[in-house]
């Protein structure tokens, strides 16, 4: 399938038991084996909710996000904390809401090529719009696997949610020891742009 054809042409659907899930690879073994084996069990517990990007009923990828909450003293973003302590006369220990990406993760035949962007890039104006229109939050969480933190840090703008340091120094190494260890990240929505 043609990348431009499959941009104009995705949609999202909840995943179900009707879905087949066999042909579906990515990169992450973990992440392939979460929607084969877990997603849909974790969505009957009201766990999370999985969607699927599908395209001419191939799975392109998927996106599986649940509700979150943030500290506030944690966050780094100075102007967002005094703005948000300031404005509810709240300490920096009160929690704000969020949302959280749990998994993202787009098949190996479409990975690489700029797709990846432009479905996240949906799935944040998603989330921009559902604060909008549905539910009140302000922070999008995930935790990403050190091999793919410059996406969301270098391409979406994310921070790191983290106080330590010595990790965000030496992400680069992190990525050559354990690829797979997980950094969490946030974006506050006022810093998504529509």
């Amino acid at each position: 399938m043609n990348l431009e054809y499959i941009k104009e042409n995705y949609i999202f659907e909840k995943l179900t038991e009707e879905h087949n899930l066999e042909d579906f690879d990515c990169e992450s073994e973990d992440l392939t084996d979460f929607l084969k084996n877990d997603a849909l069990k974790q969505q009957k517990m009201h766990l999370n909710l999985t969607h699927l990007v599908v395209c001419d009923g191939a799975i392109i990828g998927f996106v599986s996000i649940l509700t979150d909450a943030v500290k506030l003293k944690i966050i780094d973003d100075k102007e967002a904390k005094i703005e948000i302590i300031e404005e509810l006369n709240i300490s920096g220990n009160n929690l704000i809401p969020a949302i959280k990406i749990g998994r993202f993760a787009i098949d190996k035949r479409y990975s690489n090529k700029g797709l990846g962007q432009h479905i996240f890039r949906n799935i944040l104006l998603s989330i921009l719009d559902i604060s909008d229109n549905i539910v009140g939050l302000r922070f999008i969480t995930l935790e990403a696997y050190a091999r793919t933190c410059s996406f969301y840090v270098d391409k979406n703008k994310f921070k790191y949610l983290t106080k330590n340091n010595d990790i965000i120094r030496n992400i680069e190494t992190i990525k050559q020891i354990n690829p797979e260890r997980t950094i969490p990240l946030y974006i506050d929505l006022k810093n998504i742009k529509t």
